[in-house]
């Protein structure tokens, strides 16, 4: 059974777990409560009403409460509303935390309480839905780490201070800072149970979670009431493989925190690791209850139906997700990528044009908008009247190119820049710069991937195969991974390959619902090219029949299956005796592409043929712009118009190694 829990979906979307639930949960994200405020009441810890101890014990909402009952009898009373804003700032209420905490610090600057709250505040504002916070995610942690490095040098001896500081820099990724300053704390107060969480949380992101569970257990056993670290202990059973002890301790999670989302949807990953998906949907379903903003309960159902091949469901699940929360992007774009493997890419075209609203630079939705743009250009004949204009491929060319702008070395970006100008009428410059691309290099498996994708835009197809097949092989074993090719080789209409690729995922898992699905759809879509063509074939031959009907059903077949030598080769004729010459010598190079085993001697008289072709192509291009052609009948050497002047084209000068690939 392929586990699809709400930490998978964090590691695709490339989100730490710990940004992704404070993100969907605020009452979750109190990942270090602080210790001792002082603020006004004797400090005890068998005080059930002491407004310390909630804190201290990240009982926020009672700490609030009590500490804004204090205000009322006391509004000039600073140490209360000090600790006012820390709790409020692990409540997620980060408006009312920084208004309390700059109210403070206008009176006490050197406030150490109220500067941890400030540095609380802008952490926890990178984990906000408003996209405005979650693009400047560097610099507001720089800024919470500054105010903490504040606090800390207005009270050294605060072991609050040092824990929180140490929280930033973990997520800033900065871990060995991040352990000296839980170190900090610890020797400060060597019984400051939350700093031994973090020690925690810190080793298991690392990799040691034996390591991570001893200070997990060493927490719980110097505040057993700490719901935190019974997930986090949870969370790690979970990690090795151990899913009764991870639910023993879950449960006990949930019974201090009764109604939390997030140990709910942690408990429904439990169940899903032990085959039990009917408990798994149901808990999931009771974190959504519990919390209808909880989007990764939203998201595990839907990756749960995506497994099973049930597309329309899974889809159905994130429109729920997105009813709730309209600004959940990466859910509309996961919405975007299931429209395209249901063959539905008008409606991904939408979604992901949703998503560029909400973000303008959004790269998931830039590549998939170019990917919904490609497979719809495919899919019809007459790109204009189908779409009503090219304000929507003007759109994408300037998100696309001012993505680039901002990522000049983002390989997915320029294939998706390169194929948007294709559809544009620019395929001169467009297939200069994808064979410049292929020559790249790839550093990691997406960029493998978007080298593989610009082969079969080139209609390069052995090289394809070769990166295809490369990626197949390393993924050997790994279902989700084979799925992922599979399905990225079906929206480039590569359908024999993608057929393959979720041969290889129901291989690796027997019975993968998904995988079968796959190959139903693309061996449905075989079926109707093969139909179409016959049509083409028929129209062909018809004396009385138009050239252009023939081109059109020719065009269609293709755009179901592009791996048909033989009807690029008839269209690339039809293109050739209505003098559309780029047309043609591009279907003549990609029939060239689809016939490896072509005889030497025919093959160098096609490549003549396409030479002549663009030859044609150019001298029709300089009469229609009115530019007076050379003497002598030789044609002035073509120069394709630049995509955007601004836009520097990608410089690739690493040898291809494509066999590595």
């Amino acid at each position: 059974m392929r586990i699809q829990s709400s930490r998978a979906w964090a590691i695709a979307c490339g989100v730490s777990l710990l940004t992704l639930t404070a993100l969907v949960t605020p009452d979750f994200g109190a990942e270090a409560a602080s210790r001792v405020y002082k603020a006004g009441t004797s400090y005890s810890y068998n005080n059930p009403k002491n407004a310390d101890t909630y804190l201290q014990t990240g009982t926020y909402q009672a700490a609030e409460a009590r500490y804004t009952k204090m205000l009322q009898a006391n509004p000039k009373n600073i140490a209360a509303r000090a600790a006012l804003s820390n709790a409020q700032a692990e409540l997620f209420k980060l408006g009312a935390a920084e208004k309390n905490a700059q109210m403070v610090l206008a009176k006490s600057p050197n406030n150490a309480i109220a500067r941890t709250a400030l540095g609380i505040v802008y952490r926890n504002q990178t984990a906000s839905l408003d996209m405005t916070y979650r693009n400047q995610r560097d610099e507001l942690l720089a800024k919470s780490a500054s105010e903490l490095q504040k606090a800390v040098a207005a009270n050294p001896r605060s072991p609050e201070a040092h824990n929180q500081l140490g929280v930033t820099y973990r997520f800033m990724g900065r871990n060995a800072e991040a352990q000296a300053e839980f170190q900090k704390a610890l020797d400060l107060d060597p019984r400051f149970a939350e700093a031994i969480l973090n020690e925690g949380i810190t080793r298991m992101a690392s990799g040691d979670v034996n390591g991570a569970k001893q200070q997990f257990q060493r927490a719980i056993k110097l505040n057993s009431k700490n719901y935190m670290a019974h997930y986090r202990l949870g969370e790690a059973y979970l990690q090795s493989g151990d899913t009764h002890q991870a639910l023993k301790s879950l449960n006990t999670a949930l019974s201090l925190n009764q109604g939390n989302a997030a140990v709910m949807s942690k408990m429904a990953d439990a169940y899903q690791a032990q085959g039990n998906t009917s408990a798994a949907i149901a808990n999931y379903r009771k974190a959504i209850q519990a919390n209808p903003a909880f989007m990764p309960a939203y998201v595990a159902i839907s990756d749960i139906f995506d497994s099973r091949g049930d597309g329309e469901l899974a889809m159905s699940e994130l429109r729920s997700a997105i009813n709730v929360n309209p600004n959940f992007s990466a859910g509309r774009n996961r919405l975007g990528r299931l429209a395209l493997t249901v063959d539905k890419p008008d409606q991904a075209l939408q979604y992901y044009k949703e998503s560029l609203k909400q973000n303008p630079q959004d790269a998931d939705a830039i590549n998939g908008i170019s990917q919904a743009l490609t497979v719809i250009a495919q899919k019809q004949a007459n790109w204009s009247q189908t779409m009503g204009a090219d304000s929507d491929l003007l759109n994408a060319e300037q998100s696309i190119q001012e993505a680039l702008r901002m990522n000049p070395g983002d390989l997915r970006l320029h294939l998706a820049n390169l194929r948007i100008s294709q559809l544009a009428g620019k395929p001169a410059m467009s297939e200069a710069e994808l064979n410049n691309l292929v020559g790249r290099a790839p550093r990691n498996e997406a960029e493998a991937m978007a080298q593989g994708e610009a082969y079969l835009s080139l209609g390069r197809y052995q090289e394809a195969d070769q990166v295809f097949n490369g990626l197949m092989q390393r993924a050997a074993g790994n279902p989700d991974q084979l799925l992922i090719i599979g399905d990225t080789l079906k929206v480039n209409g590569d359908l024999p390959r993608a057929k393959d690729a979720y041969r290889a995922a129901l291989a690796a898992e027997p019975g993968n619902l998904k995988a079968q699905r796959g190959i139903d759809r693309i061996e449905k879509a075989e079926a109707e090219s093969k139909k179409t063509l016959r049509t083409a074939k028929a129209l062909n031959t018809w004396r009385r029949a138009g050239k252009e009907s023939s081109i059109d059903f020719y065009e269609d077949t293709l755009a179901q299956n592009p791996r048909q030598p033989e009807a690029r080769l008839e269209l690339a004729k039809l293109y050739e005796k209505t003098k559309d010459y780029n047309l043609a010598a591009r279907s003549y190079q990609f029939y060239l592409g689809l016939s490896p085993d072509l005889p030497v001697k025919e093959r160098e008289a096609y490549l003549k043929k396409i030479a002549k072709l663009q030859e044609k192509a150019q001298e029709m291009a300089l009469k229609q712009s009115g530019t007076p052609q050379p003497q002598g009948g030789a044609t002035m050497p073509y120069s394709a118009p630049a995509i955007n002047s601004q836009v520097t084209p990608l410089q690739l000068n690493t040898p291809a190694k494509t066999a590595q690939y």
